[in-house]
């Protein structure tokens, strides 16, 4: 008898539990950006998204730039591998996403692996996420998830 009601609140536990929100606009560095996943199929991008309002091929590549009405960047072949937004409702639980200032991100993220200089833009890379500051304003203009780390880029 004890079997039986243990077996029966475990299962009423399981029920009463709910699958985790993505619809949160919560970027997690290495996972996602929304509800759009690293690893994510491109049919179900498509599916979850609609069409792009844009549609670019990477060079050198089989894979394609894809954006969306709701600010996402995607790069995908047949699954997602990376994720940008440059729009300021998406951040990251500390506080990290477009708009924020540069020194905020840097406070939340901590130490970069590299960092890049570029003529407007300057990218301090995590590994797993990266944002790019403008070289003027100081505010982070967009903020990246990727499923593999990029090289750092070698002083010239």
């Amino acid at each position: 008898m004890k079997i039986l009601r243990l077996t029966l609140l475990l299962a009423a536990t399981a029920c009463a539990s709910n699958p985790p929100n993505l619809n949160d606009n919560l970027i997690v560095p290495g996972r996602r950006i929304g509800v759009i996943e690293l690893g994510l199929p491109l049919s179900l991008l498509l599916t979850a998204e609609g069409q792009p309002v844009r549609t670019a091929p990477i060079p050198n590549t089989t894979a394609t730039t894809y954006t969306f009405a709701d600010g996402l960047t995607v790069g995908a072949d047949e699954k997602v591998y990376w994720i940008i937004t440059e729009d300021e409702r998406f951040r990251t639980a500390n506080g990290v996403g477009p708009g924020v200032e540069q020194i905020v991100a840097r406070a939340a993220l901590g130490k970069p692996r590299c960092v890049e200089t570029r003529p407007e833009v300057t990218v301090y890379d995590y590994g797993d996420v990266y944002f790019e500051s403008g070289n003027v304003d100081g505010r982070v203009k967009r903020v990246g998830v990727i499923a593999h780390q990029r090289p750092c880029p070698q002083p010239s």
